[in-house]
């Protein structure tokens, strides 16, 4: 008897202390991740081809920025006319990130992924300072009413800094 109730106590006592089990996780709208190595090992990357040619790029499962990490976003229509794509500034912390990562790694390509579109890929070619990182085509009006919806609008921002530079003469 007094086994059955040390079991029940330790299973009463794992389920208070685990309050997070079975919480649904909430699933990022969008993540960005960097190339990676053929050679990397298989479990952290994902096997992609992109381009008109088909050519296979790894790119690291792991992102370097989710979500939580945009500060807000700048919509715009795609030079195909049939799309769209968006502006994404980065919080300080991941600005910083950024501009290490793309020091770091020019050559490479970061990979954007916005829920269920299809992968998009800008490559570094330069340290990226201001924090801002473009996804150039293939979100539709859905994924932009899910950004409005988690993340402010660039035009929704306050304007109470002034000008963004003096005016000559003054």
């Amino acid at each position: 008897m007094t086994r059955k109730l040390v079991l029940f106590l330790a299973i009463l006592a794992t389920a208070v202390w685990c309050p997070g089990a079975g919480k649904k996780t909430k699933m990022a709208l969008i993540t960005f991740h960097l190339e990676g190595e053929e050679t990397g090992n298989p479990k952290f990357m994902t096997p992609v081809k992109l381009g008109k040619e088909h050519r296979q790029y790894y790119f690291n499962k792991i992102p370097i920025f989710t979500d939580k990490d945009i500060e807000w976003f700048y919509p715009f229509t795609s030079r195909d006319g049939a799309s769209f794509g968006a502006a994404f500034k980065l919080k300080d912390h991941a600005a910083t990130n950024l501009k290490a990562l793309t020091l770091t790694n020019q050559g490479k390509i970061i990979g954007i992924r916005a829920s269920d579109a299809q992968l998009s890929a800008v490559l570094i070619d330069r340290p990226v300072s201001d924090g801002v990182i473009v996804m150039w085509e293939g979100l539709q009006q859905r994924h932009l009413a899910e950004f409005r919806a988690r993340f402010p609008h660039v035009d929704d921002l306050s304007t109470d800094s002034g000008p963004q530079f003096a005016l000559p003469g003054r």
